[in-house]
């Protein structure tokens, strides 16, 4: 049995059936955690660009599996439900996903009082966009986009 069947056994991932609504509420808040995460790296400061990234990155995740018909419990179902219904069809790049998942757990470091080297997050700034917008085109909802400016990389090196 694989991941995602066994969320759907234990309960990890049940059936949602998601209107547009949900969905263009669930990506505008994604939309607007990556453009706090860049203003956040515009600013240096890594660690809050991170954290914003990853929940941006998590909420478009979370709305392609809503929109799959699906609602996760935690990152691993969301996960299981991403790559069984986008990644595993080749809507996404699986890399994204991997990304996802080492941003979690920087957020996670950060919130131990870990610091970020602007590479790495740079990376996962970088991973959260091409994730939101991706899921922004395959959703396709009434103005819902995230907007080209690309992140901008002060000259401090890490």
């Amino acid at each position: 049995m694989d991941a995602f069947d066994a969320c759907i056994r234990n309960g990890r991932l049940r059936p949602f059936e998601a209107t547009d609504e949900d969905l263009i509420k669930e990506m505008g808040t994604s939309l607007s955690e990556i453009e706090r995460a860049r203003a956040f790296l515009r600013d240096g400061r890594c660690e809050d660009t991170v954290i914003q990234a990853y929940f941006g990155m998590y909420r478009s995740a979370k709305s392609l599996l809503m929109a799959g018909g699906y609602r996760d419990t935690n990152l691993y179902s969301l996960v299981a439900g991403v790559t069984r219904l986008y990644v595993q069809p080749g809507a996404i790049d699986p890399k994204l996903i991997d990304l996802l998942k080492i941003a979690k757990d920087q957020k996670d470091l950060v919130y131990e009082g870990a610091r970020c080297g602007r590479k790495d997050t740079r990376l996962i700034l970088g991973a959260a966009e091409r994730l939101v917008q991706r899921a922004c085109e395959l959703l396709d909802l009434p103005g819902v986009s995230l907007p080209d400016e690309e992140a901008e990389a002060s000259p401090e090196s890490d």
